[in-house]
């Protein structure tokens, strides 16, 4: 008898994580979440997204990575004035920091051993070496994190790296945003309301939310 799907997508989770289990993460959500807290603040987390439409020809995996801060949770829900932040200080597919094109995974059928071989050696290439790099003091965090343009949370820069490290950071990425005429137009925007009308719960485009979330923490643009 055929294994389900769900069956055949949990066993991938499982073998994949194998790799990561060695450098002491532990699997929750039956191998569906891997996840590590190197120290008191940081969380590494994979977690393996499947699909409502798998069937026997296809059993989509695709592997999001991310790092959570304790501190930075704390920071969010009061500087977005929403409860629910989680604390994600970065975090992207694996396919995206492999590359820039999407791509998603199969384990169904014959592509079973070749997906799980390629994602191991991508988390064990790639992932962990990144990972590595959360685990050292928050000042080497910074430091890699604009060197290397990791596209870190703005939030993390305020937290451990003060107002105006945040603030170049701030200004570098609008700089270099394509979309910096639409960012202007909202901070000019911002600039002539009252602090108490800005809502940064509020989206009216990616990243409209992180900018009043700023200029509410007191961060200003050239």
């Amino acid at each position: 008898m055929s294994k389900k799907p769900r069956e055949i997508f949990l066993k991938g989770c499982n073998e994949i994580a194998e790799v990561l289990i060695l450098h002491g993460f532990k699997v929750a959500q039956k191998g569906q979440t891997v996840s590590k807290r190197p120290n008191k603040d940081i969380t590494l987390q994979v977690y393996f997204q499947s699909s409502h439409y798998n069937d026997e020809n296809s059993v989509t995996i695709i592997p999001h990575i991310t790092v959570y801060s304790k501190a930075v949770k704390t920071f969010d829900i009061k500087a977005y004035k929403n409860e629910y932040c989680t604390g994600i200080v970065w975090g992207k597919q694996l396919c995206y920091i492999l590359g820039a094109e999407y791509k998603i995974w199969n384990l169904a059928k014959t592509s079973y051993a070749r997906t799980v071989s390629e994602i191991q050696k991508a988390l064990t290439d790639t992932v962990l070496p990144l990972f590595d790099v959360f685990c050292k003091s928050s000042d080497e965090i910074i430091e890699y994190g604009i060197t290397q343009k990791l596209d870190i949370s703005l939030s993390y820069f305020l937290v451990f790296g003060g107002k105006e490290t945040a603030e170049q950071v701030f200004q570098t990425k609008i700089n270099q945003c394509r979309y910096k005429g639409q960012y202007m137009k909202l901070y000019n925007t911002l600039l002539n309301m009252k602090e108490d009308n800005i809502d940064p719960k509020y989206n009216e485009f990616v990243g409209a939310g992180e900018m009043k979330m700023a200029y509410l923490q007191g961060l200003r643009l050239r």
